[in-house]
């Protein structure tokens, strides 16, 4: 019989083994220490509050906030924001899809299925869970699953490029850039960008020591991803066409870019992408439009700034 362990005759083992790596593909949760995860499956963790597919790109994409699970059993948040994203998950969807049809390949996944006001994982545990044991293991079980697919992403290609997709209302309806640089550093002139040293705290630090230049030029010169958006007619800041973020409402990029591509995280760089609702999360076409406008920003970015072809087989 198969139901001792250490009794287990080897063909009753390999079959047993067998069965558990076919239900673990079923599942969804293909045990790690057996097989490697598939790229385009999704794996969850024990109550599917978190959701992680796998990818084979250098491109991370989180959505945080677009969750709507409200779980009896978590208590609801009474500090920080509780309102959700709208369609930020949807929209990280819809890029991944672009990026596939483009490449055929998949980029990694980790998104929260738990409304806000259940949990925050854009925010340190403590504002992000206020205490509840599920909500805490939901938090460590969506960075855990980041941090994976940045160990995964560096190891198969020597470099991981985080993107964090946010919504917000400001009244300006542009993406803003988040680099974990505030509106009051980016609103310097360039020389004084450059000479105050802050690109060491954003979240292009790895790959402005690389390059070398005007860190001004990179995060909203000609080429840059703000100018890459805008050109393809998507408003941006920073960009060339709007360098700065000005008295303007403007979000820098929050804990989840701060804590896995700012700083010392070595072969890691990213940003925050803050989408407004009208023309770009509100209906599936705009959605759409907004995914392959990304993807061939991406391309082109990767390209250009890594010597990465998406395209290319690696």
């Amino acid at each position: 019989m198969c139901g001792v362990f250490f009794f287990v005759k080897p063909d009753c083992f390999r079959r047993r083994l067998l069965g558990l790596l076919v239900v673990g593909v079923l599942a969804g949760q293909l045990p790690a220490a057996t097989a490697e995860k598939i790229p385009g499956q999704s794996y969850f963790d024990a109550a599917r509050y978190v959701e992680y597919v796998a990818g084979d790109l250098p491109i991370v994409l989180t959505a945080p906030h677009g969750g709507r699970l409200k779980p009896d059993a978590i208590p609801n948040r009474t500090q920080g924001v509780t309102d959700m994203d709208a369609n930020t998950q949807e929209l990280a969807r819809a890029l991944t899809a672009a990026l596939h049809a483009r490449t055929g390949r998949h980029a990694h996944l980790v998104a929260s299925h738990l409304h806000r006001s259940k949990l925050d994982p854009n925010r340190e545990i403590e504002e992000a869970a206020q205490g509840d044991p599920l909500a805490q293991k939901a938090w460590r079980d969506f960075h855990a699953a980041i941090q994976g697919a940045l160990a995964a992403a560096v190891a198969r290609h020597g470099f991981a490029f985080l993107i964090d997709l946010h919504g917000h209302a400001h009244p300006i309806a542009r993406l803003e850039l988040g680099y974990a640089l505030d509106a009051k550093q980016l609103n310097r002139d360039d020389p004084a960008f450059d000479a105050s040293g802050v690109m060491q705290l954003g979240t292009l630090r790895d790959l402005h020591a690389r390059l070398g230049g005007s860190a001004a030029v990179l995060l909203r010169g000609p080429g840059s991803l703000g100018d890459l958006f805008a050109s393809r007619g998507l408003r941006a800041t920073p960009s060339p066409q709007e360098p700065q973020p000005g008295n303007h409402p403007f979000f820098a990029g929050g804990y989840i870019v701060r804590q896995h591509a700012a700083g010392d995280t070595p072969k890691v760089d990213g940003l925050q992408i803050e989408c407004p609702r009208p023309g770009v999360r509100d209906t599936p076409e705009n959605r759409a439009r907004f995914a392959q406008i990304t993807a061939e920003v991406l391309m082109v970015f990767l390209k250009e700034r890594y010597a990465f072809d998406l395209t290319a087989r690696r």
